[in-house]
């Protein structure tokens, strides 16, 4: 039965080895122990028998604290277990201190770890002590650590926890600066807008990075450290003496528009060095949006081009295509406005009502292209923006436009008959069968 019980451990471990890395003692009778052990230390943890898996987990650490680094992994999630279900403070204490201990012992029998897995200790350390004001300034530097580690490639919600505990470290008065407070918040943006922007690539959902961005803004504007004047006294007289500095623009784009500070034009050229530097289709749509109601056109257009060439979605090229469409009709290119509207109905089918109707409203309204020789041909005008108002479903000012099509007394008086071809000049171009009004049938 001996013989029997060691060849299955030695099968099992030497499974287990192929898994994960072992570093098995040479020393023959050494050897087996460690695989006795680490059998029985990771069958009771599989089994859920947490207490003899901690017996057995202590043994291995303090006789073959290299052996695995799985031996770490298993005792970080025992224990942490046990934090979980502890029924006493103490318990839950001294569970906290041997899953930080362990993350340690980890570290320095395994330093290569620590990079990719400094942010786990870090967030279990918030889970375990965020509420003891004592230990603020021991998660902030661990904080700390995690960021100069990891840096941006880390979990993404870590900014929500770091920002959570400088804010607590704020209001428990543990020395921390409005200036250090605001560098954390930097930290944590820059972190949160590049795990955003690589999912976006990956055509993943941003939701729950959005609601960690969301979450770190308002911690901020919540203390009220950063206004206008901030940044009118701080930050603005260092952009204008280096007006491309990338980093000290986004800070400025970012703490005016969350401050409201957003009329200046030292606003605006913040936003645009930040467009150059990190094209994001938010900031070309506001910048458009911003001198669209100033009536500069032109720049209003080249900006509204820019979020179109930068919008990842259809959506979003469609509702800076419309914003076009309304500039074109207001400088009185209509001719322009039609061919965009129906390009921006092409991208975003959503559209396709608002599009066509102006283009109908348009057609209408263009009373210029009236020759005012043939009453039924001014009147075709109206049967051409009756077609683009079926096109766009709208049936209220298709009834409109149909009653304005020529009757049949003005049809018969110029020799022509309902069904005849008429085109259309001037800038609308179009072609159509003539058709006359309702009350004409």
């Amino acid at each position: 039965m001996r013989i029997k019980f060691l060849l299955t451990l030695i099968i099992i471990t030497s499974g287990y080895s192929a898994m994960a890395q072992f570093k098995w003692p040479e020393d023959p009778e050494k050897r087996s122990d460690a695989q006795t052990k680490w059998t029985l230390f990771s069958d009771t943890e599989k089994a859920g028998n947490y207490d003899a898996a901690k017996g057995h987990l202590e043994y291995i650490l303090e006789n073959y604290p290299e052996l695995s680094e799985s031996t770490y992994i298993k005792g970080i999630a025992i224990w942490d277990e046990s934090w979980e279900n502890g029924k006493t403070e103490a318990e839950k204490e001294a569970a906290a201190a041997k899953v930080m201990s362990l993350y340690d012992m980890r570290f320095e029998t395994y330093p290569e770890s620590k990079k990719d897995n400094i942010g786990r200790q870090a967030i279990s350390a918030y889970k375990y002590y965020i509420k003891d004001a004592d230990k603020t300034k021991y998660l902030l530097d661990l904080f700390k650590l995690t960021y100069e580690l990891e840096g941006n490639e880390g979990f993404y919600s870590t900014g929500r926890y770091y920002m959570q505990t400088a804010v607590l470290g704020y209001a428990r008065d543990i020395g921390l600066t409005d200036d250090q407070l605001i560098e954390i918040y930097n930290t944590c943006t820059e972190h949160i807008d590049y795990q955003i922007q690589k999912a976006k690539s990956q055509n993943k959902s941003t939701k729950s990075m959005d609601a960690v961005k969301e979450f770190v803004d308002k911690k901020l504007a919540d203390l009220n450290l950063i206004d206008c004047n901030f940044i009118v006294e701080k930050l603005v007289p260092e952009f204008k003496a280096n007006p491309n500095d990338e980093e000290l623009a986004n800070k400025i784009f970012v703490y005016a528009f969350n401050g409201g500070c957003t009329d200046a034009d030292w606003f605006i050229d913040a936003a645009k060095t930040v467009l150059e530097t990190k094209p994001q289709y938010g900031i070309a749509n506001m910048l458009g949006s911003t001198y669209l109601k100033e009536k500069d056109y032109v720049n209003a257009k080249v900006y509204y081009e820019k979020a179109i060439e930068i919008a990842e979605d259809n959506t979003d090229k469609g509702k800076a295509m419309k914003q076009i469409v309304l500039m074109e009709r207001l400088e009185g290119n209509k001719a322009e406005a039609r061919k965009i509207a129906i390009a921006a109905v092409e991208i975003d089918p959503t559209l396709k009502e608002e599009m066509y109707t102006l283009i109908g409203d348009m057609v209408w309204q263009s009373n210029e292209c009236n020759q005012e020789k043939s009453q039924v041909n001014d009147r075709a005008r109206y049967i051409v923006a009756y077609d683009y108002y079926i096109k766009g479903g709208n049936q209220l000012k298709a009834s409109q436009a149909k009653a304005q099509f020529p009757s049949g007394g003005e049809i018969f008086t110029e020799g022509k008959e309902v069904g005849d071809s008429v085109t259309v000049g001037c800038w609308i171009q179009q072609t159509v069968k003539l058709q006359k009004r309702p009350d004409q049938q």
